[in-house]
């Protein structure tokens, strides 16, 4: 790469949670992926990390655990102090196979299309009953009041929390995973006293299923044995938060910003109502056009090549899914919203190994809450501009404020 693209390019900083606050910079990740998409990006906090915004790159890093590792050096994009690696690395998003399969094991047939099938009715009728509420009034803020809700109530039942601890346990989730954000975790001290109330729930939890098994996703990891033991009880903690964390955050995320881009897509929205059979692929849209992750991390075991560019053994490689979503060699006029877009190879719900558990769930929650919304009100309209939350990693919403009418 030139000296002259290099000093072009030395403005952008991704690593900038105040940009990804105003929404993704596509400016930045298309000049990127058009002239260095494998990009060496400095960080004020690190050595420095290569910026992956192509599609196939991110296929090749994602599908490659033996070339880019999620155990060395964790997921995320600063590096961790031994004792978070040690944490994270008892989590299968921060682990590489055969032990990531012999994990992911113990909860994938919890996710599979038959047992959500089984939930499918059920669910059906939460949502029903949350979009519902909305006939009583004529404008809400529709994440907190409708899009937390939904997959909050998912993954509860899924793991057996009882309702009354849902909402707490919700806003302990969001102050862990969202602590970039000062308004949501003003103080390191705030996401710290989060993790010691999980960790004593967790407790609870597991005191409340060996006195009395439910046969829930809680009971499942508490019995649960790889390489011929017991889960420790660290272990059991960490899988719990990460479930819990993993299953209400990215689909409230998918169903705020789905909201969104219709609001902003008038007619897509119109047509959507006129014929209620586009909404899978309109779900599919919407996760391609706001990838509820911005990034995930991966560190290269050995020298190789991403693309063109010769990348060490230890750099940190991180992959954008923004970009990739919006690689023009894969789809047809990236920057425009077609709710009836096929194929739609989006990388939103990753791809390999770490392909998301919930995805099938996700899906099914996203189906389900448009068909409802859209059937229960119109003339939606935005009452404040969308608040975003400060964050680099999570493409989160914190605030929507709509006025409708009831149909």
């Amino acid at each position: 790469m030139s000296t002259d693209t290099e000093s072009d390019l030395s403005a952008i900083d991704l690593t900038d949670a105040s940009v990804w606050e105003k929404g993704a910079p596509h400016d930045w990740l298309d000049r990127l992926r058009s002239e260095d998409p494998v990009h060496w990006h400095p960080e004020a906090d690190g050595p420095g990390f290569w910026a992956v915004t192509r599609h196939d790159d991110v296929r090749r890093i994602s599908t490659s655990p033996d070339e880019f590792s999620s155990y060395l050096r964790g997921p995320l994009r600063p590096d961790p102090d031994p004792e978070s690696l040690e944490q994270v690395r008892m989590v299968i998003i921060g682990m590489d196979p055969p032990e990531h399969r012999e994990f992911r094991s113990i909860v994938a047939k919890a996710f599979t299309p038959r047992m959500i099938g089984k939930l499918a009715d059920a669910l059906g009728e939460e949502t029903a009953r949350v979009v519902g509420e909305l006939r009583d009034r004529d404008s809400c803020e529709f994440v907190n009041d409708v899009a937390a809700r939904i997959p909050m109530w998912s993954i509860s039942e899924l793991m057996g929390v009882p309702e009354g601890d849902r909402q707490r346990l919700y806003e302990l989730s969001h102050c862990l995973i969202d602590d970039q954000d000062p308004e949501v975790a003003p103080t390191p001290e705030t996401s710290m006293e989060a993790s010691a109330e999980v960790f004593a729930y967790a407790s609870e939890m597991a005191a409340r299923e060996r006195a009395n098994p439910s046969g829930s996703l809680t009971s499942d990891l508490l019995a649960a044995e790889v390489q011929g033991r017991k889960l420790t009880d660290m272990e059991y903690t960490l899988f719990f938060l990460f479930l819990i964390v993993a299953g209400n955050e990215t689909t409230r995320t998918a169903t705020s910003h789905g909201l969104l881009a219709l609001l902003e897509h008038p007619d897509s929205m119109k047509r959507l109502v006129r014929d209620p059979e586009l909404v899978p692929s309109a779900v599919e849209e919407i996760l391609r056009w706001q990838p509820p992750i911005h990034h995930f991390r991966r560190t290269a075991t050995r020298d190789t090549i991403i693309g063109e560019t010769e990348v060490a053994e230890g750099d940190k490689v991180l992959m954008w899914y923004a970009g990739a979503n919006r690689d023009p060699s894969v789809f047809d006029d990236p920057h425009t919203f077609l709710i009836d877009r096929t194929p739609n190879q989006h990388q939103s719900f990753g791809i390999g190994e770490h392909f998301c558990l919930g995805a099938n769930l996700a899906r099914l929650s996203l189906r389900l809450v448009f068909t409802e919304l859209l059937a229960t009100i119109e003339n939606i309209s935005l009452q404040a501009p969308p608040r975003r939350l400060h964050s680099n990693l999570i493409n989160g919403i914190k605030e929507l404020r709509i006025s409708y009418d009831v149909r």
